[in-house]
């Protein structure tokens, strides 16, 4: 308040504008200004500048900086690195080994916290040689932090020793979010179980001991220039070479067919998650398309308190079922014009409380194409079934449309949540205009709840955006929700619900709407039920080129300041749309741009934003108040 406070005093010293204030309880006794606002307007620089560098502590941008992909974020809320998220994401160098921790506090500027998980890669001990059954190609690593065993659990897949892309599925284990994680099958050889434990549960735990015990691979030996004998292979906890027989009881939902041979699948993209309803497990995999297979599609599997595959009386994986079928709504459905190519991988599950119901995100089409995207499918249960929802309802939930130039390959994501804000983390390509084989690199943008037409929750992307977007990870919210609005000019058939509903469109699914204005001049009112701190403001411009306008033609901010016993209006001048921005050199309109202003905080209860004379319909996607 101090900066303002300043500018406030100065104002007023020099046009002497100063009365008795109004008759508000809150403010009776101050004196009542009305001020011009020191504030700064993120438009096109004057000839001769340099634009100024973003305030990352009300905006962000996805510069695309940090290289990488399918990122795992999380939220820590416990222990010495409480406050700050974490990410671990695939290499895009061949064949690395492991995976490296990062960490932020906005999910923007990354910093490295070196390795957090490495394999165990051949070290003797009395005459033998002891390995990972993998040392290479580690790909889609996913941490969840189960509470109850105060536990980090990496999951992720890797190739078996000298098989090329032969990958399994496996688990690391760590106290702390930094590492280092421990191989699974390493880490419960140096479990004992509880002085208190049934003789079940001892039975269960000697078994996986037993099951994971270090397995002697002559083949891989040999491959490595070892004597026959003398390597033994610290097994991944997930092997589908071990699945069952198919049972007699069981429909095709229940089970995944066997392959030939000794049975071998190719699994990536693990996935974990704990059921908020039960506290039950699962682990969400993807059947890969090279193994006899002409495509890929989202598996689940039921997971022990433990973390390791459920089993049935006969010791064998117990609870596996296909979820997905590409190009298909639902498992053994009719296909459909869905654009998915031959892919579903990259599961995510989250829970929404207020419908009960579950979201399976997944990723689509191929990793190198620019359509490759996040889509979304509901079901009642974490086992499923799940339908996928139409690009209509909302089920194309991150995307670049194909003809964009500044974001491409859009996908693989992970959902993180701080103070009940949700954010979703992916990767894109850096060559935003025709991606392919280019190196990925990590972005982010907001989540919001909307309502379909079908009347259905569905989860809605504030991207993928390349425009300044308003930083709300820290201290700072959008608290434009909480506003009643009113307006002016309203064209029939449009809503102010639309202006405060949090969702920017950024494409023409029609499943979030703009608000629309008549030709002419516009008066649009956010007023708060009490006084709020207020940072920055966002109002977005359309999406669409022919209702965007140039210019907001002033917005007041009535505002208090009780250390200075002062209250009244600061304002504005005209703010202008940042058309170099987001209007490319070849014609293109890039969508999410905003006029945008950030200033010195001040405690605000109403803001008031004048649209001057256009002279066609326009329209704004959305308001964002950054405050508290």
């Amino acid at each position: 308040m101090k900066k303002f406070l300043a500018l406030l005093l100065g104002t007023v010293m020099v046009f002497g504008v100063l009365a008795a204030a109004g008759c508000s309880s809150e403010t009776a006794g101050y004196d009542n200004v009305n001020v011009p606002l020191e504030y700064y307007e993120y438009k096109a620089p004057a000839e001769g500048e340099e634009e100024k560098a973003y305030d990352r502590e009300t905006v962000y941008q996805n510069d695309l900086e940090e290289l990488g992909a399918d990122p795992s974020a999380i939220y820590i809320e416990e222990g010495d690195q409480a406050g700050y998220f974490y990410m671990y994401v695939t290499s895009d160098q061949i064949g690395a080994s492991g995976y490296q921790a990062f960490r932020s506090k906005d999910l923007n500027q990354w910093e490295c916290m070196g390795v957090a998980y490495n394999p165990v890669n051949y070290y003797d001990a009395e005459g033998y040689t002891f390995s990972s059954f993998a040392t290479s190609n580690f790909w889609a690593p996913e941490v969840i932090y189960d509470k109850d065993l105060g536990l980090y659990m990496m999951f992720y897949n890797a190739a078996y020793l000298f098989k090329n892309l032969d990958f399994y599925i496996d688990c690391a284990v760590s106290e702390n979010p930094q590492g280092p994680f421990t191989q699974y099958a390493i880490y419960i050889q140096g479990i004992e179980a509880a002085a208190d434990a049934t003789q079940e549960e001892k039975d269960l735990l000697a078994f996986w001991q037993e099951k994971l015990a270090p397995v002697e691979d002559n083949e891989a030996a040999k491959a490595a220039g070892l004597a026959e004998g003398s390597l033994y292979v610290y097994p991944a906890l997930v092997d589908f070479r071990d699945m069952r027989d198919q049972k007699e009881d069981e429909d095709d939902g229940d089970y995944l067919t066997k392959e030939p041979g000794d049975g071998y699948m190719k699994v990536i993209d693990a996935s974990p998650f704990i059921d908020p309803k039960t506290g039950d497990k699962y682990l969400y995999f993807v059947r890969d398309l090279y193994t006899g297979h002409n495509e890929s599609s989202i598996c689940v599997m039921q997971m022990d308190e433990y973390w390791r595959p459920l089993l049935d009386a006969n010791g064998n994986y117990a609870n596996v079922r296909l979820l997905t079928e590409t190009n298909k709504l639902e498992i053994g459905g009719q296909t459909e014009a869905l654009n998915e190519g031959r892919v579903n991988e990259a599961p995510f599950v989250i829970y929404n409380e207020s419908n009960q119901k579950y979201y399976l995100m997944f990723s689509a089409n191929s990793f190198t194409d620019k359509m490759y995207s996040v889509r979304l499918a509901v079901g009642d249960s974490p086992n499923g079934p799940f339908t996928k929802l139409t690009r209509e309802q909302g089920g194309w939930l991150l995307y670049a449309d194909p003809s964009c130039s500044w974001m491409s390959g859009t996908g693989h994501n992970s959902i993180v949540e701080k103070d009940g804000k949700l954010f979703i983390v992916y990767h894109a390509h850096t060559d935003r205009v025709t991606g392919g084989e280019c190196p990925r690199a990590i972005a982010f943008d907001s989540l919001v709840w909307v309502t379909n037409s079908d009347n259905e929750q569905v989860l809605h992307a504030n991207g993928g955006s390349y425009a300044y977007m308003p930083q709300t990870t820290g201290e700072w919210s959008n608290i434009a929700p909480d506003a009643t609005v009113s307006a002016t000019n309203v064209k029939e058939g449009s809503d102010v619900k639309y202006l405060n509903d949090g969702a920017v469109v950024f494409h023409d699914d029609g499943v979030v709407s703009e608000f629309v204005m008549n030709a002419g001049t516009a008066e649009i009112t956010l007023t708060f039920s009490e006084y709020r701190e207020v940072r920055a403001l966002f109002i977005y411009n359309s999406s669409n080129y022919d209702l965007a306008f140039n210019r907001i033609e002033s917005v007041k901010f009535s505002f208090k300041d009780d250390e200075a016993k002062v209250a009244g209006t600061a304002y504005t001048s005209n703010l202008d749309f940042y058309w170099d921005k987001y209007y490319t050199s070849d014609g293109e309109y890039i969508p999410g741009g905003s006029f945008l202003i950030e200033f010195a905080p001040m405690l605000v209860n109403k803001i008031t934003i004048t649209i001057p004379n256009v002279s066609s319909d326009h329209a704004i996607s959305d308001i964002v108040v950054l405050g508290k």
